[in-house]
């Protein structure tokens, strides 16, 4: 998970974060422990993989200090002296794409063969959680997982999770087939990107080859290599989860690919930064020029996915400023392009599930900076504002309209000092007029800011306006932020409302309210950081409703005198659905069955394993499992 406003954790849930992060760790030191042990290639280079094509081909191991290693490469031969740690490296002349080849190593009596080599295009995909989100949790992944063929000239190659102190040579991972398996798991932006480059800007028989280096709840200062930060005050550097320090993401994650060769590199990060947006920019241009160095490419193309919308902040700042300060990134850094993704998400979500529209967006950029297409591939920017009585006339770069002639929203105008107000706006061509009569003399327009962006300009390619203000007011977010829509239903027994977050928040029957309505109170399933945010609602039909996350359920479904609540994940780990109730209600547990009682009516829950304290009721929910909860309301 994405690391959100700081929160208690309980002592059990520290506990998890230390052993996954020592877990984590060990795996990474046992990879680099084996690296001493006889002939070897470096973990990025395995059967299966993809080369970069036209590009001189690097290729490193290990073997014994001193010795002579010989290898080939369908045609070509080359020779490589091990150095005195054990390590040699050669370099073989550029190839076309194509395939598959042999890749042979031999020293001495031992030789390491990789098959199945191909020659294509290698895109490296890093990040945060938004970046992490697997296929499987994304909208459309079912069908690219029935899908999935593994004979597609598509490889994968899914780097572990782990930080380090020190840079690491090894990965202990090997390059994937495109199987039901391997793509579940794989970076959904990433392979979004892929089909639809594969579709529209590049032939099928150029082989792709995807690595996912992503980790949740990450910062930019993790990806950065050692010694390499800018110089920012001490105090706005950020740590990622598992308290990892600058650097450790990078020599974990990043450091064992450095021989490898790339066509270009996507970033999706940020929300773990959003508490500090004025030092972001230069962090993220610093990082994407320091693995420039390391991959020794001063122009390897970078493509920066912008934060979606989402109602929630970051040490009392929502995602505008990072949002601005991801653009100013890209504007200050050669060969660096940004891909707008606020209306992905209505905004009560961090992580938007439309990953293949975010591809796809990602694939034009690519299409027309890395392959030469003449396609419409950016986001029109604003590019002069001009003051005209009471009206400001804001020019694009492009033309822009609404979609079906809509009225035009999410445009502020502003006397400044002042304060901004809503302003009506016409399009002609690439000038948007906006007015209001509430501000007469303008001097400061805002487009597309704010947390939950609701803009509706877009260009023909169906890319929407790069947020934008002219004023230079300092960093806040004061402002009105819509909630998510609560849901009622309503029998001659009980009424249940259910309210932001996908929690129940109120349970009436026999006129009384049985749900606590302190902090904490009503439904919820404890996550590491608050309350999972089940934030996707939806009508199922009459009187069932579907509330759901990325990974997690809970489906209600009402009958007159019951109700069942139907609570699952397809997680790998159990989970539990906690029920907090009035102080009022008495409890009783009868095996797996709680009867509550309140003046005289009676409300009995199955499917309960605990309560804890007094008032709290505990029901699990196994990994990949689902639980029933069986609601009857009656008089005792």
């Amino acid at each position: 998970m994405t690391r959100i406003p700081p929160l208690h954790r309980s002592s059990r849930q520290v506990q998890v974060a230390l052993v996954a992060a020592a877990c984590l760790l060990a795996t990474g030191l046992s990879a680099q422990a084996s690296a001493d042990e006889g002939l070897k290639f470096a973990s990025p280079f395995s059967s299966g993989m993809v080369l970069q094509r036209d590009q001189p081909i690097t290729v490193a191991g290990r073997a014994a200090a001193g010795a002579d290693v010989a290898l080939q490469l369908g045609e070509q031969h080359r020779t490589a002296k091990v150095n005195s740690t054990g390590n040699w490296q050669v370099v073989f002349d550029s190839l076309p794409a194509g395939g598959p080849y042999e890749l042979t190593a031999k020293q001495g009596d031992h030789q390491q063969t990789l098959s199945d080599v191909l020659i294509g295009d290698v895109w490296l995909f890093s990040g945060q959680s938004n970046m992490q989100m697997p296929v499987r949790e994304a909208e459309g992944g079912a069908d690219e997982i029935s899908n999935a063929d593994a004979n597609l000239s598509i490889r994968l190659l899914m780097v572990p999770k782990s930080g380090a102190d020190q840079p690491r040579d090894e990965l202990n991972a090997s390059w994937q087939h495109c199987t039901p398996d391997a793509v579940r798991q794989f970076s959904a932006v990433g392979w979004f990107f892929a089909k639809h480059l594969r579709s529209s800007a590049i032939s099928p028989d150029v082989p792709l080859g995807l690595i996912d280096s992503s980790f949740g709840g990450t910062t930019v200062e993790g990806w950065t290599p050692a010694g390499q930060l800018p110089d920012i005050p001490e105090q706005k550097i950020r740590v990622s989860m598992f308290d990892m320090p600058a650097s450790h993401l990078f020599n974990g994650m990043i450091a064992p690919l450095q021989s490898y060769r790339l066509k270009g590199a996507v970033w999706y990060q940020g929300e773990s930064n959003a508490g500090a947006p004025d030092v972001y920019a230069t962090l993220l241009s610093n990082m994407m020029q320091q693995w420039r160095k390391s991959f020794h490419d001063a122009k390897l193309p970078f493509f920066v996915v912008q934060l979606p919308a989402y109602e929630g902040r970051m040490e009392g700042l929502d995602y505008s400023w990072l949002r601005e300060a991801e653009q100013q990134a890209c504007l200050a850094t050669d060969r660096a392009w940004l891909a707008v993704t606020y209306d992905t998400n209505p905004g009560f979500d961090l992580h938007p599930r439309k990953k293949a529209e975010i591809g796809r967006r990602l694939a034009l950029l690519a299409g027309r900076e890395v392959y030469g297409q003449r396609v419409v591939a950016h986001s029109p920017q604003v590019e002069s504002v001009e003051y005209r009585g009471n009206q400001v006339v804001v020019t694009f770069d492009q033309q822009i309209s609404t979609p079906a002639g809509e009225p035009v929203e999410g445009c502020w105008i502003a006397s400044d000092p002042g304060d901004y107000f809503t302003a009506e706006g016409s399009i002609e061509g690439r000038q948007l007029v906006l007015q209001t009569t509430k501000v007469s003399q303008p001097t400061a327009v805002r487009i597309a800011w704010g947390s939950m962006p609701t803009t509706n300009l877009y260009n023909e390619a169906r890319l929407p306006v790069v947020p934008y203000r002219s004023d230079q007011r300092a960093a806040d977010s004061l402002a009105f932020q819509p909630l998510p829509t609560s849901y009622r239903i309503e029998t001659s027994t009980y009424a249940l409302e259910l309210g932001r977050g996908g929690s129940i928040t109120s349970l009436i029957a026999g006129g009384h309210q049985w749900m606590s309505n302190e902090p904490g109170g009503g439904t919820s399933i404890p996550n590491m950081f608050g309350p999972r945010n089940l934030a996707y609602v939806k009508e199922l039909g009459p009187g069932r409703l579907l509330a759901e996350d990325d990974a997690v359920h809970l489906e209600l479904v009402a009958r007159e005198q019951t109700m069942e609540w139907n609570v699952g994940h397809h997680g790998q780990e159990d989970l539990e659905f906690r029920m907090a109730l009035s102080p009022a209600v008495q409890v009783e547990l009868q095996g797996s069955t709680a009867v509550l009682t309140r003046d005289g009516f009676q409300i009995r829950i199955e499917g309960v394993e605990r309560c804890d304290g007094s008032h709290t009721l505990v029901a699990k929910i196994p990994a990949r499992d689902t639980n029933t909860l069986r609601l009857t309301f009656a008089k005792p």
